[in-house]
């Protein structure tokens, strides 16, 4: 297995755009058969389903990623086997049940469950690991970037800097030696996307970093809990009760996600930094369990909670880059 599995110093940006484009395969798709009205492709005899199209993506991403041996493949590889493989779970529902139903209920709990473990997993692998064999074989990487005339400065720094780790392996002074004469492409101005993402992300950055944010998005983040407890504790004791699986667990991790929510928000008190940790783990209670089986109960009102529930740990993400990049500044002596 370590002969098969050497990860890219861009093994990350790669997983995060197939799975990106992964998820977004699933709800694009699902939107656009409301939208349209559940169209089918085909006769009386044939139906075209979208699964065959994003097998079709997916094979053509397979294809280009053994056969070409260009850097710049692998991100074409991530955008299209990401985008097939979306469109190809979304018919899950046919392949797991005997009457081939599309619109079987528990589908979309597992298509989230399947793409909270992919999360997980990528998580696991996109580290580089630091091997000698792992160095050399990223400093080819850039050499053949180099070939190719797409080799910048701060990518042959990086990569001579990893070689230095392993200057006992054999070779590796060759390849620093071949690295240094190869030439690098000048810095180029960043696009329009590029410039407006970094300026989101600054003001984002910003806004999250101000004095009143913490208590404001704590705030509010806990009134939205309370409002969710209630709700299911509501339905448990005066409503129809609790009865399914499902249900039961809906409702002891809405309670739990806003007792780690109050912990976090009077945690902010003594240390921000503290707070902001309580309050991501209520987020992920509820993104990584919660959200799975109202999936199960509820499919439109789910897909609605899960798109503010990962607006406010957007958000908490970038508060908590602030807040680490304060405590580890060092203060100038006097």
């Amino acid at each position: 297995m370590n002969r098969l599995w050497v990860p890219g110093r861009d093994a990350g940006r790669n997983l995060d755009l197939f799975f990106t484009f992964a998820v977004a395969g699933v709800l694009g798709n699902r939107i656009f058969l409301v939208i349209t009205g559940y169209p089918q492709l085909g006769n009386g005899t044939l139906h075209i389903s979208h699964a065959i199209w994003g097998g079709v993506m997916m094979l053509i991403a397979i294809v280009f990623a053994v056969s070409s041996l260009a850097p710049g493949v692998r991100v074409f590889v991530a955008v299209l086997g990401g985008a097939g493989f979306g469109w190809f779970v979304d018919e899950l529902g046919k392949y797991i049940t005997r009457d081939v139903d599309y619109f079987f209920k528990p589908t979309l709990a597992l298509i989230y469950a399947i793409f909270v473990a992919m999360y997980f997993v990528f998580r696991g692998i996109r580290r580089p690991r630091n091997r000698p064999e792992d160095v050399m074989l990223n400093a080819i990487e850039a050499m053949r970037q180099g070939i190719l005339g797409r080799l910048d400065e701060p990518r042959r720094v990086e990569a001579l800097t990893l070689l230095d780790t392993a200057r006992e392996a054999r070779h590796s002074s060759r390849l620093q030696d071949l690295l240094i004469e190869l030439e690098t492409v000048p810095p180029r101005e960043p696009g329009l996307a590029t410039r407006t993402a970094r300026g989101a992300r600054s003001l984002l950055e910003r806004w999250t970093g101000g004095r009143t944010f913490a208590f404001v998005f704590g705030g509010v983040f806990v009134l939205l809990a309370t409002s969710d407890a209630a709700e299911v504790l509501d339905q448990a004791i005066d409503g129809p009760g609790v009865h399914s699986v499902s249900e039961w667990i809906i409702t002891v991790t809405c309670v739990i996600s806003l007792v780690l929510a109050l912990i976090g928000f009077l945690e902010m008190a003594r240390s921000r930094l503290a707070g902001f940790r309580w309050l991501e783990a209520s987020i992920l209670v509820s993104i990584l369990i919660t959200q799975v089986f109202l999936f199960h109960e509820a499919q439109i009102e789910a897909t609605i909670d899960l798109l503010i529930t990962l607006t406010f740990w957007m958000l908490l993400r970038a508060a908590l880059s602030v807040e680490r990049a304060r405590d580890v500044a060092v203060v100038p002596a006097a």
